[in-house]
């Protein structure tokens, strides 16, 4: 399977939303929109957002460190 690599831009590049299925169940929905490109949906249940939320919390708090930065490989 390939990565998809999405780099959104701009304002409105990326929103959020809040969704409920014909069972109830709650979904968030994140839409990235890339200048001349087709939206791309994610959907995520509550409990893996929120463990989501939480990952980004860690990883904006690791970015201010220099010796976290690296080329992957």
């Amino acid at each position: 399977m390939v990565a998809t690599v999405i780099t959104p831009s701009g304002p409105g590049a990326m929103e959020a939303g809040l969704i409920l299925d014909e069972d109830g169940q709650r979904f968030v929905v994140l839409t990235f929109k890339e200048p001349q490109g087709e939206p791309t949906l994610v959907t995520f249940t509550m409990p893996v957002f929120q463990n989501y939320v939480e990952h980004l919390v860690r990883t904006a708090a690791a970015a201010n460190e220099e010796a976290n930065w690296g080329i992957p490989g």
